[in-house]
């Protein structure tokens, strides 16, 4: 998994989500989808750079790592 590093910008992170949801299908961390909650930029980006990761290969180490640890944190939730 590709995902976010904590120490990054809200706004970088934010950025991220909107390039990676213009490109790819985010309704997974759209309000009412599995993976909304929890409701954060740090939690919403992590999905969007996993989503990145598993369809390019791309991930952005500017504000993430690779992770050997499943991101999901909510039940029903599934990262790419």
């Amino acid at each position: 998994w590709c995902v976010t590093n904590v120490v990054s910008s809200p706004a970088a992170l934010q950025g991220f989500i909107d390039y990676a949801c213009g490109k790819y299908d985010c309704s997974a961390i759209q309000q009412g989808g599995p993976c909304f909650e929890p409701n954060t930029v740090i939690d919403h980006a992590s999905y969007a750079l996993d989503l990145v990761y598993k369809n390019s290969g791309y991930c952005d180490t500017d504000i993430g790592y690779i992770s050997n640890a499943d991101p999901s944190r909510t039940p029903g939730c599934v990262f790419p």
